[in-house]
């Protein structure tokens, strides 16, 4: 199996800066979304740091489960960020969210910490493959209604690299690669505006992936681009 990638990151419309970080690594078959948070533009330094830090591992590590390799490499790079953070004064309490996706064989693994997404498209459905970090989330599980209850908290996430040393990834089981399905990582400035609905006629309609990136990407500002916004998309080819 090849994995091939493409991936645009947006300011969005309300932001003055971006602190999105994301990574394609096509010939380690690695792909990352990170979504930083912090005073003094702490967030860019930490989500760049875990990218950074998880390409590095990754690169530095051949053979053997490349998922738990890479969900290693998300605790190191959590370390990492509250090293710098300790360092640093002004990026004290600086984070980020993470998702990735690493090939492993026929398989794919994920990883994520926080509430950036992954999605995969098969057969023109759509299926989310990570369940968010936050309270929304937690509390409200898929329920519809609570989450509209909820939805002044929609913000506020429970884990997050950078602000534990005992932040712990969440690690899909493998997922097989199938030829022509496409994987979509995210942060929430996309999934936080654009409904799934909408993400599917867009994936489904554009077949070049960096065009398809900047229509996703387009579609959240027309939504109000309320916060940065990244997106990687992910085809598997035969």
């Amino acid at each position: 199996m090849k994995l091939v990638g493409a991936g645009l990151s947006d300011v969005g419309r309300e932001r003055d800066h971006n602190e999105d970080s994301y990574a394609l690594e096509d010939a380690l078959g690695l792909y990352i979304v990170c979504d930083g948070m912090g005073g003094h533009q702490a967030g860019e330094v930490a989500s760049a740091l875990a990218i950074a830090t998880v390409v590095e591992y990754v690169r530095d590590r051949e053979g053997g489960d490349r998922t738990g390799v890479l969900s290693d490499a998300v605790r190191q790079a959590n370390a990492r960020v509250i090293e710098e953070g300790n360092r640093n004064r002004r990026r004290k309490g600086m984070g980020s969210t993470l998702v990735a996706m690493i090939q492993n064989g026929d398989h794919a693994g994920i990883v994520h910490v926080g509430d950036s997404r992954c999605y995969q498209l098969r057969g023109g459905v759509l299926r989310r493959m990570t369940r968010d970090h936050s309270l929304i989330e937690e509390l409200a599980g898929d329920d519809p209604i609570a989450h509209a209850a909820l939805g002044g908290y929609s913000n506020v996430i429970t884990r997050a690299i950078g602000t534990s040393p005992d932040t712990e990834p969440s690690v899909r089981d493998p997922e097989s690669l199938v030829p022509g399905d496409l994987y979509l990582l995210c942060s929430d400035g996309l999934s936080g505006v654009v409904k799934e609905q909408e993400m599917t006629r867009i994936l489904t309609r554009q077949p070049d992936l960096e065009l398809c990136c900047r229509e996703l990407i387009q579609a959240a500002n027309d939504g109000g681009g309320p916060d940065n916004i990244s997106t990687v998309l992910v085809r598997v080819d035969g």
